[in-house]
């Protein structure tokens, strides 16, 4: 089960950069209130997701979940702001560091079903990543034959991604019952 959670960090932190990344490269065309919202989402989302799978992980001591998640969540939300605006990284850190708090506890408090609230939280993450990125997309305005074909695939991949969300949802919910 650890690999799991190993596999779930892996995938938090490589989706992170890659939003991070895609920040720094568009900062330009990026307005001061979607930087702030972007670095707040990947602030809090990295952090509650982490600060989740480290409770679960390290169940009988909150300290080192709550201190990693929220040092991450603090770094995520700084980095994602910062090409934008100050204020953007301000809020980045400080939805970051809420975040981690938040993700710790959940994690620590979940018992037998700890395997299904990290799988629900990642999907959640994916969820909210996708968003992410659409708005850094959106804030961009790069109109390029590659986007051009994307954007004609994409009025199909959207049922797609959240059919794929209510069946795991779904699943969670049936698992506890």
């Amino acid at each position: 089960m650890s690999y799991f959670y190993i596999g779930s960090i892996v995938g938090v932190a490589g989706m992170s950069a890659w939003s991070i990344i895609r920040t720094y490269l568009r900062s330009e065309f990026i307005s001061c209130m979607a930087g702030m919202m972007i670095a707040m989402t990947i602030g809090m989302m990295t952090s509650v997701t982490i600060g989740t799978i480290a409770g679960v992980m390290y169940p009988k001591d909150l300290t080192f979940p709550t201190a990693a998640s929220v040092l991450l969540g603090l770094v995520c939300g700084y980095l994602a702001g910062k090409p934008v605006s100050t204020m953007a990284a301000l809020d980045g850190m400080l939805a970051g560091i809420m975040g981690g708090m938040m993700g710790a506890m959940l994690g620590v408090m979940m018992g037998t079903h700890a395997a299904m609230m990290v799988l629900f939280v990642d999907v959640l993450y994916l969820f909210v990543h996708l968003v992410v990125l659409q708005l850094i997309r959106e804030e961009s305005q790069e109109v390029t034959e590659e986007t051009q074909e994307v954007s004609k695939q994409t009025p199909l991949l959207h049922p797609l991604v959240f059919g794929l969300g209510i069946f795991v949802l779904a699943a969670v919910f049936l698992y506890q019952g």
